[in-house]
């Protein structure tokens, strides 16, 4: 139980950690994607004029100016110019003429020349009333390679913070684990001292029963009551460890058939002593997987209930059966007549019996139904059917 809620506050620490990471990673690389992107369009935007005076300069003079620009960081900034009759462009214009038809008016676009990327800005502009078709380009593996440098440094940085923060998270989850594993020792301690405390002055009374002139029917109502009350703190220890959920010995398949068969022998000869007889039969061969003697601790806890609440002069009816791959225990038996009213105002699962056969279900991964009918009370186990390999 401990190991579960420790491993859940671990997970939950290391995922929000993971993802705050993540979230601020991913939001700083875009940042710096973002401003980059800005700061190299706003360098293209800004040659639109010189672009307009070399066009210019061409239309008056002739001059066919095939220079380059250099924007505020250094980078080369190209140019093209269509004209209806003469067409302009910068020394060794890395990108085809055909390819920059598919850049869209007023936009940007990122486009890959021999192996490089480029980014280009397409715009128009109007000399001496002849409009022009041009296009400035620049390239940027300067920029893609600050931006996977920076995602390098931030998936490096990012581990060695994720790997630190996975430390301090599993100290952090043991120090909060602490109060509540303390708690449930102390808690664990008083249910094992009142459990003995109470068997003793049970066993005072029935010793002081033994040594005092008693009648021999009172002797035996108030040595089963003691019986009663020994049984129940008992099953109150053998809950407790239940709830710890800590078994030392392994699960492995085990032929219920039998034992069931054996239980309900055992049961039937003490029922018909108290006027309450069981019928039913078990489905031979069945096999489930569950610790060794907890599914008798199952099963006697049902007979024992139906012993403890069913109406004298009734039959209660078991069944063990399976339908290949669950097997379905099923017992259900007539409720006193006193007892109807607190059943039907009551949940009969909060009885210590009932509770155990929960805990022993969900132990074997199945599943506990209580279905009450008038002053009928079944009770179906559901477990699944596990064969052994041999």
């Amino acid at each position: 139980m401990f190991r579960r809620m420790y491993l859940t506050i671990v997970g939950l620490l290391i995922a929000s950690t993971g993802i705050l990471l993540s979230f601020l990673g991913v939001a700083v690389y875009r940042e710096l994607q973002h401003e980059l992107e800005q700061e190299g369009r706003l360098e293209l935007l800004a040659k639109r004029q010189e672009v307009h005076s070399v066009v210019a300069a061409a239309l008056q003079e002739g001059v066919k100016s095939k220079r380059v620009f250099h924007d505020e960081r250094g980078q080369t900034v190209y140019f093209y110019a269509q004209l209806p009759d003469m067409k302009l462009a910068s020394w060794h214009f890395p990108i085809a003429a055909s390819t920059l038809t598919h850049v869209p008016q007023d936009q940007f676009a990122e486009i890959e020349s021999a192996g490089h990327p480029f980014r280009v800005y397409h715009f128009v502009t109007t000399v001496r009333t002849v409009q022009v078709q041009a296009y400035v380009c620049t390239l940027i593996t300067q920029e893609k390679s600050m931006l996977y440098h920076a995602s390098r440094l931030m998936w490096t940085v990012g581990s060695i913070g994720f790997v630190i923060a996975l430390i301090g998270n599993l100290f952090l989850a043991q120090r909060l684990m602490r109060p509540t594993y303390r708690t449930w020792r102390a808690y664990q301690d008083t249910v094992f001292e009142l459990s003995h405390e109470l068997q003793t002055p049970l066993a005072t009374v029935n010793a002081m029963m033994s040594s005092r002139k008693v009648d021999a029917q009172t002797q035996a109502d108030v040595r089963y009551e003691i019986e009663r009350a020994s049984r129940m703190v008992s099953d109150m220890l053998f809950l407790s460890k239940l709830r710890s959920g800590f078994s030392e010995r392994p699960s492995e398949p085990v032929a219920v058939s039998d034992i069931t068969e054996e239980v309900a022998e055992r049961y039937t000869d003490l029922g018909s002593t108290r006027n309450i007889y069981f019928v039913g039969h078990a489905l031979p061969g069945l096999f489930v997987t569950t610790v060794s003697g907890e599914w008798e601790r199952l099963i006697s806890t049902l007979f024992k209930n139906v012993i403890d609440h069913a109406a004298s002069n009734s039959t209660a009816q078991w069944q063990l059966a399976s339908d290949g791959r669950r097997v379905r225990f099923t017992i259900e038996n007539e409720v006193a007549f006193s007892n109807v009213e607190a059943v039907k105002h009551h949940s009969p699962e909060r009885g210590v019996g009932l509770q155990i056969v929960r805990r022993l279900t969900a132990r074997m991964r199945g599943k506990f139904e209580t279905v009450t009918e008038g002053s009928k009370f079944k009770v179906v186990v559901t477990i699944p059917f596990r064969r052994p390999r041999w």
